[in-house]
């Protein structure tokens, strides 16, 4: 073999292994590429199927109830175009008088329950100071019922509406500014139908919230659902601060 083969050869060699460790590289790129997409995947959903179903149903009974809220403002739209100028003050009295009872200003009946809550038997037995109610207890309260929509409040003969604030002041649980009774006093729930209704009764019997009430040395009474329960309406008023009447020119 002469000199001039063994370069060709060395340059032959040189030049295959160049190649081959390009080759080697984009392999290794592409596998590092793979294995990178495995890895950040985004992750399944491990639910099972009713968990899936549950989910789905809330959204669909979310899309029902504002289907419903669209009918309704539909329907009052149309009886606004349809009446003639004599009925558009009917029309705009009904309307008005459904925007009041909606937020509680006025009485309402329906299916709904009693619950009166009262000192613990440990706590009369023992001479222990009967304190009235934390805010946050009743605020907790306030939540668990309000999980399904439509239900109403009277708490201690107070209405509680959209526009109530629960407060302590001075040592005193109020209302919008009322003073609520040391129990025992009762709350009354009205809902918007008797199977509602029966469904809150229930979730309160079986949630916590017994539980924490006698924490505080309280217990909750809870009556059966019944067919008519009367709440009183809203006495506070409101301040209309936007609003403004026109006057006729």
């Amino acid at each position: 073999m002469t000199k001039y083969d063994g370069l060709w050869g060395g340059r032959v060699k040189r030049k295959t292994h160049w190649k081959f460790t390009l080759i080697l590289g984009i392999v290794g790129f592409v596998l590092a590429l793979q294995y990178n997409s495995m890895n950040t995947a985004s992750p399944r959903d491990t639910r099972d199927l009713w968990a899936i179903r549950k989910e789905l149903s809330s959204e669909k009974k979310i899309h029902s109830e504002l289907l419903e809220e669209i009918r309704g403002i539909d329907q009052t739209l149309v009886a606004y175009n349809a009446s003639p100028e004599a009925n558009a003050a009917s029309v705009l009295q009904d309307t008005l008088d459904k925007l009041y009872k909606q937020a509680g200003f006025m009485p309402t009946t329906g299916p709904g329950f009693v619950i009166e809550v009262a000192p613990s038997p440990e706590s009369i037995a023992f001479g222990y100071e009967i304190k009235p109610v934390s805010s946050e207890l009743l605020a907790w309260f306030i939540n668990v019922v309000n999980q399904q929509q439509g239900n109403e409040l009277e708490i201690d003969g107070k209405r509680f509406t959209t526009l109530s604030w629960i407060r302590d002041i001075n040592g005193n649980l109020t209302v919008s500014g009322e003073v609520v009774s040391t129990p025992p006093f009762n709350i009354k729930v009205v809902s918007p139908s008797k199977e509602a209704s029966e469904k809150l009764y229930n979730q309160l019997l079986t949630t916590a919230i017994q539980d924490e009430f006698y924490l505080d040395d309280f217990v909750l009474t809870i009556s059966e659902p019944e067919e008519r329960i009367t709440l009183q309406g809203w006495t506070g008023g409101f301040e209309n601060r936007f609003l403004k009447e026109q006057t006729k020119e």
